[in-house]
């Protein structure tokens, strides 16, 4: 796969994949840019592993069972990995990323791959690159750079400002996390575990004053839902939620995500090895 790809067809091609993952990375931007396939699978005997991660989305049944049609029938043990925070349990929102991107017009991934390869040696997608980043930095965000397997390694160059924490705040105070979505999301845990499915979760890091809010304000009870998400046959790990560093309260950089990939990838050691 070729190094460069512009934003449009880093988020098509995460819509176009073949059903060939053995574990697949759930989530929002908190995934999508908090873990990298490739360092997770070198810890745990090199499974095919997939960031199906989008901007703001939902863990509602369409989205959950979209995940799991990426998952490889043949697979030892067919995995799916949830980054869980409140956000993704909140009455879905307009700038939903997954709602939007899986409304398009999707092309043969055939077509997509040759679109993608014909950019790449043609020199367009490292000219969009470029640009792109060089927006970013005019706009004092992160540089970023888009994988094929799903993530979005960034690197912030300067001290973002705290407008997500601000934004999250402002969330978890004015918003509450939906119980029928938390209802279906348990329901659909134990649909995969009866197929065979295991479904692993973990609460991705973020500031101290962000995880506060959180436990505080936006109805999630964090300890009752990992006692009912084990009852329906999921597996939480213990990942503390403030052992990495983030550059804006929720998003880590490049280095942080490696590590963290590395730390899941040791619990997946055990299927994969």
């Amino acid at each position: 796969m070729p190094y460069y790809l512009t934003t449009r067809h880093f988020w098509l091609l995460k819509l176009c994949q073949a059903p060939t993952k053995d574990v697949v990375l759930v989530g929002n931007s908190r995934v999508y840019l908090g873990l990298s396939p490739l360092h997770m699978a070198k810890t745990c005997g090199n499974p095919s592993i997939f960031n199906f991660g989008f901007v703001a989305c939902s863990l509602n049944r369409r989205y959950l069972e979209h995940a799991a049609s990426l998952l490889d029938p043949n697979s030892p043990n067919p995995t799916l990995v949830l980054g869980l925070c409140p956000h993704l349990l909140f009455k879905p929102g307009g700038n939903n990323g997954y709602n939007f991107w899986a409304s398009q017009e999707l092309p043969e991934r055939r077509n997509l791959l040759r679109q993608i390869w014909r950019d790449n040696f043609s020199g367009k997608a490292f000219i969009k690159t470029n640009a792109r980043n060089l927006l970013n930095l005019s706009r004092g965000l992160p540089l970023n750079l888009y994988y094929a397997d799903g993530w979005e390694a960034s690197l912030p160059v300067r001290k973002p400002s705290d407008r997500y924490i601000r934004v999250g705040a402002r969330l978890a105070q004015n918003k509450q996390v939906n119980p029928r979505m938390v209802d279906e999301l348990l329901e659909v845990t134990s649909e995969f575990h009866q197929r065979g499915i295991t479904v692993l979760a973990y609460r991705p890091p973020s500031a101290a004053h962000l995880c506060e809010l959180e436990e505080n304000s936006s109805g999630l009870d964090f300890e009752d839902f990992v006692q009912r998400f084990q009852q329906a046959g999921g597996r939480w790990l213990h990942i503390d939620p403030r052992g990495y560093q983030t550059y804006d309260g929720a998003h880590m950089d490049f280095r942080n995500a490696a590590r963290l990939s590395q730390e899941i990838g040791k619990v997946l050691s055990r299927y994969y090895r």
